[in-house]
């Protein structure tokens, strides 16, 4: 009777313990890092971001990872770039050096086989192909021998990994997706590398395997970044098909993955995926909010991008601009919009930050569009989003650039400064031209190196050279 109730006892225990494991919906992840000295770990996968803090003095991190999908994540530690398999059953430890990258990493936890599968593969890719520029430079036969390689090495090391078998399944179509997306793309790059526009792959090349490729597997969309690039990338020359001289690509793109996807998962996060990058840069707000409410399903995503769209229709084309305050202008005084607006000419507000690379390269040209347009019906106003403590910094790039204009320093970054904020800038450069009366015409005007369509923009609003 006894053994009866200890056998009773143990598997409940047993039971007990198992429901607990089922129910569990979070991971730990841990480690310690040699030669880093940055204060946080980016680690990202699937519709998920995290910064992890960096314990300097220990050399160690810990988090604890909630809301997240099992599969393939990437750890950034400064530049190195470590791939793992995390999974909500499995905490994980890690033991890496951040500079020296012979040393491999060490992995602890039950996918222990499955991460150090993963940095094999790694070293795989850089062993065999090597710079992704001469890879697509190297001529079709000698190409189609190297992925071949690739392909038969991967294969090889993954039946040999001793991987869990659902796990193996998923990464012999993983390595599949990977090596048609290299396909896909030899002819676009090779003609790019070498500037012919005319070079067309030979009939023996296997394009078969891209149209074969069935874009609506969700659990492979989930699993395979591969497989997500290789989606996206069919749909978006689809929707340059699609699209007429006069259509507008962004458009096109909504209504393409509406047409071509019928998986609810793939279509709308590739929806949710495209709205939220693009839309702070639409031509025409109204309609692309409205294809994008009318083609997702996903309430979450929907109620997303209507908050976003809501700030936005703050600054769409015919609303009165948000306006700055008391900035710092190069000549000692003080400078405020309402002080520049009432004088008959038209704003164009050039947003950018000493440390911007791409700001650098439109500064020339942006010197000549004003040289260009002088004493004409409209003022070119610059305004640094540097922090306050590089304001010297400022000074000396426009003495150094010799720029010209009314230049205006914010003394914060584009996160901090208002003007930015009710603008929703979240990348620079960012131009926008404002009307005579400081009404918006576009929040999104071109860039100088767009001279084609900025002066047609100009001229549309009576801005001449003559």
């Amino acid at each position: 009777m006894k053994n009866n109730y200890l056998i009773v006892f143990t598997l409940s225990l047993f039971l007990f313990n198992c429901k607990n494991e089922k129910a569990k919906d979070f991971l730990v992840i841990s480690g310690k890092v040699e030669n880093f000295k940055q204060k946080k770990i980016k680690i990202s996968g699937y519709n998920f971001n995290k910064n992890i803090r960096f314990h300097k003095n220990t050399k160690t991190f810990s988090d604890t990872l909630r809301n997240f999908k099992t599969g393939h994540y990437a750890l950034q530690i400064d530049k190195r770039v470590v791939n793992m398999y995390l999974s909500s059953f499995d905490d994980l430890n890690l033991i890496i050096d951040a500079k020296m990258r012979i040393k491999d990493p060490i992995f602890e936890g039950q996918n222990e086989a499955i991460n150090n599968y993963l940095h094999k593969k790694r070293k795989k890719h850089s062993f065999i192909l090597g710079n992704i520029q001469k890879l697509f430079a190297l001529d079709e036969h000698e190409f189609l021998s190297k992925m071949d390689k690739y392909k038969s090495s991967l294969d090889d090391l993954a039946e040999n990994g001793q991987l869990p078998e659902d796990y193996l399944k998923k990464e012999r179509r993983n390595i599949h997706y990977e090596f048609v997306r290299n396909i896909k793309n030899y002819q676009p790059y090779h003609r790019m590398l070498y500037g012919n526009n005319r070079f067309i792959v030979s009939k023996y090349f296997p394009s078969e395997l891209v149209n074969d490729i069935d874009i609506n597997q969700s659990n492979d969309y989930i699993n395979s970044i591969s497989y997500r690039l290789l989606v996206k990338e069919l749909l978006e020359k689809k929707a340059s098909e699609r699209k007429s001289k006069k259509r507008d690509f962004n458009l096109a793109y909504l209504e393409t993955i509406h047409v071509e996807v019928s998986d609810t998962l793939v279509k709308n996060d590739l929806l949710h995926n495209a709205a939220k990058e693009i839309i702070y840069r639409v031509d025409n707000l109204k309609e692309y909010y409205k294809k994008y409410m009318l083609f997702s399903s996903n309430e979450k995503n929907k109620k997303e991008i209507t908050k976003i769209y809501n700030k936005l229709k703050l600054t769409a084309k015919g609303e009165a601009s948000p306006k700055f305050k008391n900035l710092y202008n190069y000549d000692g005084t003080k400078t405020s919009l309402d002080d520049l607006i009432g004088n008959g000419k038209y704003k164009y507000i050039d947003l950018w930050a000493t440390w911007c690379g791409i700001c650098k390269k439109e500064t020339p040209l942006l010197k000549r569009l004003e040289q260009k347009y002088h004493n004409k019906n409209i003022e070119f106003i610059s305004i640094s989003v540097d922090k306050k403590q590089d304001k010297q910094k400022w000074i000396n790039t426009i003495e150094d650039r010799e720029l010209s204009g009314i230049q205006l320093f914010a003394g914060e970054t584009k996160e901090d400064f208002q003007f930015t904020k009710d603008y929703l800038i979240k990348g620079l450069p960012r131009f926008i031209l404002l009307d005579p009366n400081g009404k918006i015409i576009t929040s999104n005007a071109p860039r100088p190196s767009e001279n084609r369509k900025l002066t047609t923009l100009f001229k549309e609003q009576g801005i001449h050279i003559e």
